[in-house]
């Protein structure tokens, strides 16, 4: 058992609930925060909450006070207005405390948006990233809030390579975060949606990878191995594997439990092309994401391999949706019987 405590900021997000419950599982003490009144974990005393809005608070010594490792994961996903200060302004603001307060280790969840839509479509860490000073609009196909999201995470790692001095720093920047019900959740899709997309890479990586590789990661700071105040980035991936894309997963699902919504006739990749070419009118052309292809050649450089892997998580959806059909089955003759 560590008795090490470790912040975890974002904690009832998708990959914070995972991260709790791994660390916990791995015997470390755990603060959370939380900007919800409630949230699905909050009732575990083993974890000590606080409600914090990054938003508005200024002073987060208390947040980091007695932290060995913090691993910062909230983030203003979807509100433009409170990017700056939520994404950027706080990031720097918790990476001060933590050098004040002697934190050892400082992970950081970032994102594959900086990269914005690439010139070229292998993407590595140090591959062009979006214009930190303002909004250019031709650099990424995508929503003036997507891009947004992209600068602000941009900013938040520029703010922590200004601050870090004695901590040892990781920087993650993670492609599309999945959970079991997520993979299968394509089948929610519009028609339109399904067909369009189907031809896409997914570049679907597993919550439990993108968990474990930060974990790994922050105990190799707190070892204190690597260069103190050094800030070390990753992309976390898994574009390499087989069978990347959306069709190809629902081919199986629709294999393994009769579901209709994912037998859909896939659009080739060149309609998709033009639909955003036209949609976001800019010049010079671009590679939308699902062109996109992002290395995780440097991971494994560190010594790192993802613990379960898009084709075991694959695999677990698939058992899901047939388990599923099998239910509706048995349902189907109990109904047949009753009638």
């Amino acid at each position: 058992m560590s008795d090490e405590l470790i912040l975890v900021t974002g904690a009832t997000g998708r990959i914070g609930r995972v991260v709790v419950a791994d660390l916990l599982e791995r015997g470390y003490r755990v603060r959370a925060t939380t900007s919800r009144v409630n949230g699905p974990l909050q009732g575990d005393r083993r974890v000590e909450w606080r409600k914090l809005d990054f938003a508005t608070e200024a002073d987060l010594a208390p947040v980091v006070e007695g932290c060995s490792a913090i691993l910062h994961l909230a983030a203003e996903i979807g509100r433009k207005e409170r990017m700056v200060a939520v994404n950027a302004k706080a990031t720097e603001l918790l990476a001060q405390a933590a050098e004040d307060a002697g934190v050892r280790a400082f992970c950081y969840t970032s994102s594959v948006t900086v990269y914005g839509s690439g010139r070229s479509i292998e993407i590595g860490e140090d591959s062009p990233v979006l214009t930190l000073e303002r909004d250019v609009p031709s650099e990424y196909w995508a929503l003036d809030y997507v891009r947004e999201y992209g600068r602000t995470k941009l900013a938040g790692e520029r703010a922590i390579m200004r601050t870090a001095k004695k901590m040892r720093c990781f920087v993650f920047r993670p492609a599309v975060v999945v959970d079991i019900s997520q993979i299968i959740g394509v089948r929610e899709w519009s028609l339109v949606k399904r067909m369009l997309a189907s031809h896409r890479h997914a570049h679907h990586v597993y919550v439990g990878d993108v968990s474990d590789a930060l974990i790994w990661f922050m105990e190799k700071g707190l070892a204190g191995s690597g260069e103190a105040g050094r800030v070390e980035i990753y992309n976390l991936a898994e574009d390499e594997r087989p069978a990347p894309r959306h069709v190809d997963f629902m081919r199986k699902a629709f294999a393994a439990c009769g579901d209709r919504r994912y037998n859909v006739v896939s659009v080739p990749g060149a309609i998709d092309w033009l639909h955003d070419f036209i949609r976001f009118r800019s010049l010079p052309l671009r590679n939308p994401l699902w062109r996109m292809r992002f290395s995780n050649e440097r991971l494994k450089a560190a010594g790192y391999r993802f613990r379960y892997g898009m084709v075991d998580a694959e695999q677990r959806a698939l058992a899901r949706l047939t388990n599923e059909a099998q239910m509706g089955g048995q349902a189907d003759c109990v109904l047949e019987k009753s009638g």
